[in-house]
């Protein structure tokens, strides 16, 4: 089965028209009633990115900079901008807007970025819906480009969406493209699906 998500180009995020993915692959544990969604749209400038998650018990424990979110109810986006490429970026959030960035490739090479004001650049929200959470955040351009000079939001990319918690009263694992490893790992730039910037 081939995944493939289609990122419109809009003048602002109607998230209401913007077509949403499921994130259906509960690997490795047994199946838990945890569901996750995912839409991408853009503008030229910025990519934006919006997850919601069906969650009863959420864990929202983590502020420090160095702490690894995904212990929390987690998020994830991970991107690679270009498919010739081996190098990506995973975006990890909690319900309290802590963040996890890394980039890189292969994972001994791969660097966690230590950011200023992820606020600031990221301008996340978080909201609460009548069964769990989600959160919403841009992801501009220009911050890519510092990475890949020659980066535009079109063509293709790569990308998986996934959710997460490890120390969650359920601990669980969900992904949007289907993951091939025995055991619990997100960082297999082969498992993405394929990114369309239209």
């Amino acid at each position: 089965m081939a995944y493939v998500y289609r990122a419109v180009r809009v003048e602002k995020p109607e998230w209401e028209k913007i077509p949403a993915v499921t994130l259906t692959h509960q690997p490795w544990l047994a199946p838990c009633d945890i569901e996750a969604s995912a839409q991408l749209c853009h503008d030229g400038e910025n990519l934006y990115v919006r997850m919601t998650a069906k969650e009863k018990n959420i864990r929202a424990t983590l502020t420090g900079p160095l702490d690894q979110v995904c212990n929390d109810s987690c998020l994830e986006f991970f991107f690679a901008p270009k498919t010739d490429d081996a190098r990506y970026f995973n975006f990890e959030w909690n319900r309290l807007l802590s963040v996890y960035v890394g980039f890189g490739g292969a994972r001994k090479t791969r660097a966690r970025q230590i950011l200023k004001d992820p606020k600031a650049l990221f301008a996340p929200a978080a909201f609460d819906t009548a069964d769990g959470w989600g959160i919403e955040y841009r992801i501009p351009k220009a911050y890519i480009q510092m990475y890949m000079p020659d980066f535009e939001l079109r063509g293709e990319a790569a990308c998986n969406f996934y959710k997460c918690g490890d120390e969650t009263e359920i601990p669980h694992y969900l992904a949007w493209a289907k993951l091939s490893s025995d055991t619990p790992d997100y960082h297999r730039r082969q498992d993405f699906g394929k990114l369309i910037f239209e």
